[in-house]
């Protein structure tokens, strides 16, 4: 059988990039700089997608100048497992190194896509630095970061692929040399020949519960875009035989409970400590998890942050972040009457989420993975630091690709997998008045979050195993894909 008899449209091309985010943008306009032929399949629309698709309000990723490499080095090693950071001590540091050091040539390149970088007085604008080697975040009013990005994208001639998911790569002698997708509108099965990948799509939240509310209408509640979250792009690279790694890490759930009140990341960014109160005024230094457990048996709980007694001028600051990275909360939460100047935001319970710092597909100090042709960048990736390495880590993909494109012969597709991933599919849409994707994947986060979270013994593990393991004995053969969109929603589950 010939693959234009399996697949219902064929794409040849130079360079694939799944995801159309702040690293995967950055990623297919810097390729196809190079003339290369890039195309770039996003599962939304590239203009409002990814993480930042609201917008976002600073932009960290810069050595602090005269940094050494012996003082980097210093810094990972002295971060452990459990710290926010972790991936520091994990990851390739010379890969870090790179990254962090390409920070201020990134933002050049983002102002070249037509990325708005300049405060309004037409100024880059500082704020101070993180740690003794972090240097400083660019503060940015990106709440168009993404339709300036999918302009410059389309400007430089990149083919994209909108509507578009990934079903899983394709594989020949070790390398990589394809895709299989669907258009989640048409239902349309594409065949995507490519001499390189580029994985940007995000971190895995939703393997966790979401924020609250928590009932079936808000299952879709993260504090990222839920569509970039799925933890597609790790299985794929995983199924390809790719390394990934600290997948045991996460990060603990100090969110606010209700996130339509304030963004959790405007707090705190321009060096100002916000206060910690217990439900009757107690003023809190920073705890860790186990001290969050022992004010539960005291009866301390809820606990709350406060930002009434910071100055006017950091007020005034946060309401204009508050607006560049969520303008749609910010309005509900005006319509209802909140004024984050004076009320406080109640603190979550320790809800886990997938820490973006340190589990993910390892990749080399040129961002390859482990397979031949298959690179990874953004919060896809084991050790990134979020939004601003994920553009970063963007540019320095699309910049050298070329070099491994050279020595790439056409590739060649094994029929017999395209089949077998086609199957996939045609067995999704074949079942009846079966499973819906979200019943089952919310089965599956809520045993994720409640056996293999923050706190995890042996017996919740096995427990969590067993669980898992019923779920998908008596219900993933029953799912179901009344239509396109449902059939990513499947996909992802």
């Amino acid at each position: 059988m010939s693959l234009e008899r399996i697949a219902d449209k064929i794409v040849d091309t130079d360079v694939l990039v799944v995801g159309g985010g702040v690293a995967g943008c950055p990623a297919a306009a810097k390729a196809a700089e190079h003339g290369l032929k890039v195309t770039l399949a996003e599962k939304a629309k590239t203009d409002r997608s990814g993480s930042a698709a609201q917008g976002i309000d600073h932009f960290p990723g810069f050595f602090r100048r005269g940094v050494t490499t012996k003082e980097f080095a210093d810094t990972c090693n002295r971060y452990g497992p459990g710290a926010f950071f972790g991936g520091w001590s994990f990851a390739n540091r010379t890969r870090l190194y790179r990254q962090y050091a390409a920070g201020e040539w990134a933002v050049e390149e983002l102002e070249k896509l037509g990325v708005t970088m300049r405060w309004d007085d037409g100024e880059l604008r500082w704020m101070d630095a993180e740690s003794h080697w972090q240097g400083p975040t660019l503060r940015v009013h990106w709440q168009n970061v993404k339709p300036e990005m999918a302009a410059g994208v389309r400007k430089r001639g990149v083919n994209v692929l909108e509507r578009t998911m990934i079903v899983d790569l394709l594989t020949q002698n070790g390398s990589i040399v394809g895709a299989t997708a669907i258009n989640t509108r048409t239902g349309e099965f594409i065949v995507i020949r490519a001499k390189a990948v580029v994985i940007a799509t995000a971190d895995c939240s939703r393997v966790f519960d979401g924020e609250q509310p928590h009932s079936w209408k808000y299952k879709m509640r993260f504090h990222t875009c839920p569509s970039s979250v799925c933890g597609d792009g790790w299985a794929m690279a995983y199924r390809a035989g790719a390394d990934v790694s600290n997948m045991e890490q996460s990060g603990q759930g100090y969110r606010f409970r209700d996130d339509l009140t304030l963004s959790y990341g405007n707090v705190g960014n321009e060096g100002y400590e916000c206060m910690t109160l217990t439900w009757d005024g107690i003023d809190l230094p920073r705890f860790d998890i186990v001290a969050r457990e022992e004010l539960g048996r005291r009866g301390k709980e809820p606990l709350y942050y406060s930002l009434e007694e910071l100055p006017e001028d950091f007020q005034k600051r946060i309401e204009v972040a508050y607006v560049d990275e969520r303008m749609v909360s910010f309005k509900i939460s005006k319509d209802r009457g909140f004024d984050f100047r004076t009320h406080r935001f109640e603190l979550m319970d320790n809800r886990p989420f997938q820490l973006k710092h340190a589990p993910g597909i390892y990749v080399d100090p040129n961002f390859m993975s482990t397979i031949k042709g298959l690179y990874a960048v953004g919060d896809c990736v084991q050790g990134c630091h979020a939004v601003a390495s994920a553009a970063t880590m963007g540019f320095l993909v699309g910049d050298t690709v070329k070099d491994y494109i050279k020595k790439r012969s056409d590739p060649v597709i094994d029929e017999a997998q395209v089949e077998s991933q086609k199957e996939v599919v045609q067995t999704l849409k074949a079942v009846k008045d079966g499973t819906e994707p979200l019943e089952l994947e919310s089965a599956i986060r809520y045993v994720n979050t409640r056996y293999i979270g923050l706190l995890r013994s042996e017996g919740k593990m096995r427990e969590g195993a067993r669980r898992l393991a019923s779920l998908r004995r008596e219900f993933l053969f029953k799912l179901m894909a009344e239509n396109p969109h449902h059939l990513m929603r499947a996909l992802e589950v």
